[in-house]
């Protein structure tokens, strides 16, 4: 996926947007997030499980519900680690802010383009209270260093046929927020930067978007995954 430097930035919006369903009860949110498409002049949103096709552009729409700082670094379908934000080219300034809405990324032209092998993009995120230690993981952002993950399965995504006889849209039911299995193993950055964090946590999805959850407030790193499906 062809990306171009971006920073999280404060929108302020002027016409209503998709909201995700509410979490259930008893669960302490943690953040919203929303897949959106460009369609010709038109911003169109997603299924967080839709499956795109080379040459659309995307970008997400997320809206913390606790005050915080955010971390995300993708495996791209070719194998190879990216730090996404924060970076020196988009400002260190990550801090977000409990019910404001950020786009990624925050550019002037504003969206990602999909492109590679077809397969899973892994994007990863991680919301901390407290701000992490991430010298180390920027200066890399800025080297040429060789691939380091493993390549996720390049097959062809399948639609859900019933889905697709009922909606017309192409959906990929492996795709969308996931946790970080127990045995998974995290980019190296973001394990030097986040040792620790928690993968217990929860989500509800709908076409509207997604809602990250958990069984309790906020007290330390969480981590979690977005695996975006693709053509």
């Amino acid at each position: 996926m062809r990306r171009q430097l971006f920073c999280f930035s404060l929108l302020l919006a002027v016409a209503p947007q998709a909201v995700p369903a509410p979490p259930p009860s008893g669960n302490v949110s943690l953040i919203s997030i929303v897949l959106e498409k460009k369609v010709a002049d038109q911003v169109q949103t997603v299924d967080p499980t839709h499956v795109f096709s080379g040459g659309d552009t995307v970008r997400f729409r997320l809206r913390p519900a606790v005050d915080g700082f955010l971390y995300v670094m993708d495996l791209n379908t070719s194998g190879k680690y990216e730090v996404l934000f924060p970076r020196p080219e988009t400002g260190n300034d990550n801090r977000i802010a409990k019910g404001h809405d950020y786009i990624m990324p925050a550019t002037s032209n504003g969206w990602f383009e999909i492109t590679g092998p077809a397969g899973r993009e892994t994007i990863y995120f991680v919301l901390s209270p407290i701000e992490l230690t991430i010298g180390q993981m920027q200066n890399r952002a800025t080297s040429n260093l060789p691939p380091q993950g493993i390549a996720p399965t390049t097959m062809q995504p399948r639609c859900d046929d019933a889905i697709f006889k009922a909606r017309g849209e192409c959906v990929d039911a492996g795709a969308g927020p996931k946790a970080v299995g127990p045995n998974e193993a995290l980019p190296r950055e973001l394990t030097e930067a986040a040792n620790g964090a928690s993968r217990d946590l929860k989500f509800t999805s709908d076409p509207a978007g997604s809602t990250v959850t958990s069984d309790s407030p906020l007290a330390g790193p969480v981590v979690y995954e977005f695996l975006l499906s693709h053509n």
